[in-house]
């Protein structure tokens, strides 16, 4: 599996609705369910950086943008 599609999948099992975009919920519950440990101020500092259209959801390429850097 390359990189893109690794990166690609980690994303699909982060965006539970299937709608294209992270929110901070589903981000919180992918966390949960991998057994990490995330505040919610962590949260609002990944979606600081991440969201960079600032509508709230992470899209993949915010997604890879972020991932990458």
């Amino acid at each position: 599996m390359s990189a893109n599609d690794e990166l690609s999948q980690t994303f699909k099992e982060f965006d539970q609705d299937d709608d294209g975009y992270i929110t901070a919920v589903e981000f919180k519950l992918a966390m949960t369910a991998r057994r990490e440990q995330i505040s919610g101020d962590e949260i609002d500092s990944i979606f600081e950086h991440a969201d960079s259209d600032r509508d709230g959801k992470i899209n993949l390429a915010e997604f890879t943008e972020a991932w990458n850097t």
